[in-house]
């Protein structure tokens, strides 16, 4: 078996989602972890499963899209993947706090795949394949990634890792 990362947009309506799990387990994919990340187009879910290792990437991309997925995104996974998104979360501010991990390798960490640089200037905000976020030390920290796309629930995540960076900052200095 091999753990895969899947991520599609289905229209938030009752049985949708069902639908879309239905057409994976039609080819034996167990599904491990599903976050559901609310947008304007539609409920991005965001799953880890289990596949059979003859399953590609292009099968997993049909069953999606039978299942009334739209917009795969499909990348291999690993066992860190079984973590809880919380506990996951909590883990990486800690390393921020204590020193372990700055907060640009802590923000990579939490958002996976991205680009990330620093600017004197800007302000925050988000789009599919950029977020821009106030940096606790000054100036403005960039964040690119061009897939899978940037939801609303992982800027909320990471405006708060940096928000809690600032508070921790603040009460050092202090």
């Amino acid at each position: 078996m091999t753990l895969w990362r899947i991520r599609a947009t289905v229209d938030d309506r009752p049985g949708f989602l069902s639908v879309l799990t239905a057409s994976l387990a039609l080819r034996k994919v167990n599904i491990l972890s599903v976050q559901v990340h609310t947008t304007e187009t539609g409920a991005v879910d965001d799953f880890l499963v289990e596949a059979p290792d003859e399953l590609t990437r292009a099968d997993l991309a049909d069953a999606v899209q039978r299942g009334r997925g739209r917009d795969p995104w499909i990348a291999p996974a690993d066992v860190r993947g079984l973590i809880d998104e919380p506990t996951r979360v909590l883990a990486l501010a800690t390393k921020v706090l204590d020193g372990r991990a700055g907060l640009e390798e802590a923000l990579a960490a939490l958002l996976g795949d991205c680009d990330i640089s620093w600017r004197s200037s800007g302000s925050g905000g988000f789009t599919a394949t950029g977020m821009q976020l106030s940096d606790p030390a000054g100036g403005t920290l960039y964040i690119r990634r061009a897939e899978p796309v940037f939801t609303p629930a992982e800027y909320a995540r990471a405006q708060a890792l940096v928000e809690l960076v600032g508070v921790a900052t603040r009460h050092a200095a202090a």
